[in-house]
């Protein structure tokens, strides 16, 4: 718990990870229910009730395709954990409250933006056990993409090359899950590419979750899981040639 509280103090240190994951959300939020007016989509909820979906996936990948790769890289780069073993620091539960900072971060964001969004502008809460599954479903979609943020780090290596291509992928992800548009106005060749993206999923398919429509969005599951073990796939391949190249 003492190496996680140090690991979740760090974060919350970085401007850029602050301002994504937590700030950016809820201004993006804000600028577009303000903008169209928080009007009503029937059965009792509002614009921002599908709206706060997109922002809360807006929080979520820059944690996992930014912030998380960068920290990878800027720990094989620097060799801080070799000198911190030197020190008497236990290494391995350090990267464990690491990774687990960045799952705990990943809730903070979900959260802030529920809280946000029903304090400002009267979102609709479901009630409590499709309110967990959301936030478990969110979690799940967003401990997967932390699979391809070590694949990203792993790859690029540069920490000054992770930052720009994160954001490139970050901006290329809202275009296919339409959180710049309406998903369904998308023409049709970037709705199939979507609908094989998970986090699309969590910005717009889980307004029936939300929405006590249904509690669990299988075709999400079955398809985070797909790509969950592509990623760890590729992890395995690189760590053995990384292995036959020394």
């Amino acid at each position: 718990m003492n190496y996680l509280k140090t690991c979740l103090k760090l974060q919350f240190r970085v401007p850029t990870c602050v301002f994504f994951s937590l700030v950016f959300p809820v201004v993006i939020m804000t600028a577009m229910v303000l903008s169209y007016g928080n009007f009503s989509i029937g059965d009792g909820y509002h614009f921002v009730d599908k709206y706060f979906l997109i922002s809360t996936g807006m929080g979520l990948l820059p944690i996992s395709i930014i912030s998380f790769p960068i920290w990878i890289g800027e720990s094989i780069q620097n060799d801080s954990y070799e000198r911190l073993e030197y020190l008497g620091v236990n290494t391995t539960k350090l990267i464990v409250a690491e990774i687990f900072s960045y799952i705990v971060l990943s809730v903070i964001s979900i959260s802030t933006n529920i809280v946000y969004g029903y304090l400002v502008f009267s979102l609709k809460i479901p009630s409590i056990k499709y309110l967990i599954s959301f936030v478990l479903l969110a979690v799940f979609c967003n401990m997967i993409l932390l699979l391809l943020g070590a694949n990203i780090a792993k790859l690029v290596k540069s920490t000054s090359a992770i930052l720009p291509l994160g954001m490139i992928l970050l901006f290329t992800t809202y275009i296919f899950t339409g959180a710049l548009t309406s998903f369904s106005d998308l023409p049709i060749k970037i709705q199939n590419i979507g609908d094989k993206i998970p986090i699309k999923y969590v910005m717009n398919d889980f307004f029936s979750i939300w929405s006590e429509s249904k509690l669990v969005d299988t075709t999400f599951i079955k398809l985070n899981f797909i790509w969950g073990a592509i990623f760890i796939i590729i992890l395995i391949v690189i760590s053995k040639m990384e292995k036959e190249g020394k």
